[in-house]
């Protein structure tokens, strides 16, 4: 009988397409990989990597900010509907003009393709694994233990990093034990530095250099590892691979961490 493959995740590989290329020769083709979203954006190589996702047997895209973003924008960039300034601005602003500028060697076709792929992609999947736990996966995160009065935007939120995990409200019959939570889109260093998490003292904008300090030439600052929060139970693999040239794999079932890094 042929031996199961292994099962991982990550996200926010944003354009890096030298360290994709590691990840992808590193995976076996029966191994399955949960990317969290954001393959694109920020470095040129977004569009290429998303591609080959798609492309990837065994793989499940869950929608990230970025990959919306460029979603919204596609009938823009060809003038098929009210050119919305707003939903550009915001894209370029977060690194999108160079996907922008990949977009341009496709064709109309083809780019529409994409838009459609990203409108139905789901927002969270869940995997259980041999060992009977059960593994949510988001783009931004949230506490799965319903909190009552706040509203949960699942591409954006940055407001669930205090909660504790189990907060009594239960809806969804998960068991708190048993139940973890993995995501991307804030960088690990934000949690580390801003958020204070991992015992780092929480340094204000002004002490960062606007969240800078994690990639400056003289920063004291060690290669971004996963972060488990949130009594345990919450992991964000979120690397800031555009300045720390370093992407996460983390398996599903062991929860072993796999670091791929650049030159």
């Amino acid at each position: 009988m042929m031996k199961k493959g292994k099962v991982f995740c990550s996200s926010d590989w944003h354009g890096t397409g030298y360290l994709a290329d590691k990840v992808f020769d590193f995976l076996k083709p029966d191994d399955t990989l949960y990317f969290l979203g954001d393959a694109i954006d920020r470095n040129p190589d977004g569009v290429k990597i998303f591609q080959a996702l798609m492309d990837r047997p065994n793989t499940f895209y869950i929608k990230g900010n970025h990959d919306e973003m460029m979603a919204r924008c596609i009938p823009s960039l060809y003038k098929d509907n009210l050119y919305n300034d707003l939903d550009l601005s915001l894209w370029y602003s977060n690194g999108g003009s160079k996907t922008a500028s990949a977009l341009e060697c496709l064709s109309k076709e083809d780019t529409y393709k994409i838009k459609k792929k990203i409108d139905t992609m789901p927002t969270e999947l869940i995997y259980t694994s041999p060992a009977g736990h059960t593994v949510i996966m988001e783009h931004a995160g949230y506490t799965p233990f319903d909190i009552p009065h706040r509203s949960h935007d699942p591409l954006w939120d940055r407001d669930h990093f205090y909660d504790k995990w189990d907060n009594g409200f239960n809806k969804n019959e998960l068991n708190p034990d048993t139940t973890y939570l993995v995501h991307g889109h804030t960088p690990v260093q934000y949690l580390k530095y801003t958020y204070g998490y991992e015992g780092q003292e929480q340094l204000t904008k002004e002490e960062m250099k606007y969240k800078r300090i994690w990639y400056l030439d003289n920063a004291p600052v060690p290669a971004p590892t996963i972060i488990r929060y949130c009594d345990n139970h919450k992991f964000d693999v979120d690397m800031c691979t555009i300045v720390s040239n370093r992407i996460a794999l983390l398996d599903l079932d062991t929860f072993e961490e796999i670091y791929f890094d650049g030159e």
